[in-house]
């Protein structure tokens, strides 16, 4: 089934990201641009997460998972990113969606209510490219040829 394409304001709103890997590190770098507030649940937090967490950027919750993270303060993210290990995964996405919190579950694209998309992003013009779930080369080379298009044609 192909998924259809949604344009979100995320300025200030709150986004959770479950795992401090390399996979939540590269989400979260993308998402870091459209200026939503960022948590993550994580015991360990690569060193660019490090960093990011040091200026303030995001807010890290140096500890494990628990299913009372998806409401602080009365506030439930817009969105959940599951990029930790598959049993953890497992559990955020049962939260969800329990709560009706939209998840992404970086290990099972069967697990995912929407697909993060490879994205091409210049000033404010966005694009976003997905090939269903199930070709992520395919995704980054359409991307790749995207954003060299944009390159060429906005910067000549």
């Amino acid at each position: 089934m192909a998924y259809f394409p949604l344009f979100v304001e995320l300025k200030e709103k709150p986004v959770l990201v479950v795992g401090g890997g390399a996979v939540a590190a590269r989400r979260i770098q993308t998402l870091a641009e459209f200026g939503c507030r960022i948590t993550v649940v994580s015991p360990q937090i690569t060193d660019g997460l490090l960093e990011l967490a040091d200026q303030g950027e995001i807010l890290w919750k140096k500890e494990e998972y628990q299913k009372n993270m998806l409401e602080e303060d009365g506030k439930r993210p817009v969105f959940v990113l599951a990029a930790a290990g598959e049993a953890v995964n497992e559990q955020v996405v049962r939260d969800c969606r329990s709560a009706e919190i939209p998840v992404n579950d970086a290990s099972r694209k069967e697990n995912c209510d929407f697909y993060f998309p490879g994205l091409i992003k210049d000033g404010e013009t966005v694009v976003g490219v997905t090939a269903g779930g199930r070709d992520h080369k395919l995704a980054a080379a359409l991307s790749q040829v995207i954003r060299t298009f944009m390159k060429e044609t906005w910067k000549a």
